[in-house]
């Protein structure tokens, strides 16, 4: 699943090529992902584009928000429209967004878990459901050490790549900077999180923050299907320390790393550097 780094990058992508512009037509070809049609949008402009955690959000002239999350396998891409008709079934296109200046913005989702979602902008941010309990953000004031360690007092049973990953905690973590924050601080992913030391959770603060700064720098990893919105892939995925390298040697003292399931994730680490 597209995380906190792969989604800024496609949103930023979006603002360059389509913020202040408006939509001259949009096309639904899987009814499962959109809850609204073409006249709810068509005629409207994009006037804002924001990130929370792993979603997007654009802001309509219109004065509606429309949600789009990109699940396991959506994708948003960039490309001209063909000539007679949308794309095939073979290409899993959902949905299409076309502009006024000839460009044309696809949806795609070979697994059909992403979605294309519509409000009014009556309703507060804060107040949407998908994004009403999600936690702060890891780049903002509110990410603190003891914000972490409240939130581990919380839930004493929960092993502590379990909590990283759960976005009522933080926003946009998710399997692959989980497992490479983990690693950089130094702590098995197994652990119970109320066990960490205070030392050991500003470790973990700072590893976050490195590994989704290095994530942001390398545009995103590309280990399923992550694209950005001009088809290109990341280069993350080549600067990963455990991340899918089970039987590898780790990059830092020469042990093979290992992969457990946790909370039914494939989880990666280094059984010597980690503890």
């Amino acid at each position: 699943m597209p995380e906190l780094p792969e989604v800024e990058t496609i949103k930023l992508n979006l603002k360059e090529k389509i913020l202040g512009k408006k939509i001259i037509d949009f096309r639904v070809f899987d009814s499962k992902v959109a809850n609204f049609i073409s006249k709810d949008i068509v005629g409207s402009e994009v006037s804002g584009i924001e990130r929370r955690g792993k979603i997007i959000i654009i802001f309509l002239s219109s004065k509606k928000i429309l949600l789009i999350h990109l699940k396991l396998t959506g994708q948003l891409i960039f490309q001209p429209k063909l000539p007679e008709h949308y794309p095939k079934k073979e290409e899993f296109v959902r949905a299409v967004f076309c502009f006024e200046d000839g460009l044309n913005l696809y949806f795609k989702d070979l697994r059909r878990f992403g979605y294309l979602k519509l409000y009014d902008s009556d309703k507060k941010i804060e107040d949407i459901p998908e994004l009403k309990k999600m936690g702060p953000e890891p780049f903002s004031s509110d990410f603190t050490v003891e914000y972490l360690r409240q939130q581990a007092k919380r839930m004493p049973r929960r092993k502590i790549k379990q909590m990283l990953m759960d976005q009522e905690v933080v926003a946009g973590i998710g399997n692959i900077y989980a497992d490479e924050a983990l690693f950089q601080a130094g702590i098995l992913p197994m652990r119970s999180a109320k066990e960490l030391t205070a030392s050991e959770w500003l470790k973990l603060k700072e590893a976050i923050l490195k590994v989704l700064s290095l994530g942001l720098k390398y545009k995103g990893a590309s280990v399923d299907r992550y694209l950005n919105a001009f088809g290109q892939k990341g280069s993350m995925d080549q600067h990963l320390a455990v991340y899918r390298r089970t039987g590898l040697p780790c990059i830092r003292c020469g042990e093979k790393i290992k992969r457990v399931s946790l909370g039914g994730r494939g989880t990666h680490y280094c059984p010597r550097c980690q503890k």
